[in-house]
């Protein structure tokens, strides 16, 4: 998946430009909330209930937005029950569990200092 850039610096110089796609990643996985979900549904899969009931704070319009932004980035999959009525459930997706443990390293190195 290729990250698209809608950033746009103007006359910037080429230095600041170069940063583009560590900005990018950066805007796509922050805000108050992506890390928090992220880090929910590592320890576990969650029912959208159960994770709405998890994070406390976070309103079901933030929660759903977030959300679906993380399925687009492939990060967090939703897989519907055939339960009656239907019940949604989401986790991280493979490329999800493999850029956990560099968000964990870049926090721990944050901290430190």
């Amino acid at each position: 998946m290729t990250i698209k850039s809608n950033m746009k610096y103007g006359t910037c110089n080429y230095i600041i430009q170069r940063g583009c796609p560590i900005e990018e990643t950066l805007r796509l996985l922050g805000g108050k909330w992506k890390g928090i979900i992220i880090n929910t549904l590592n320890d576990e899969s969650h029912f959208y209930n159960s994770l709405h009931r998890d994070i406390s704070g976070i309103s079901r319009k933030i929660l759903t937005e977030q959300l679906t932004e993380l399925i687009d980035l492939q990060i967090v999959k939703r897989e519907e029950t055939n339960d009656y009525p239907k019940k949604v459930c989401y986790s991280l997706t493979e490329r999800g569990k493999s850029i956990y443990p560099l968000i964990q390293e870049m926090s721990q190195l944050l901290q430190r200092n």
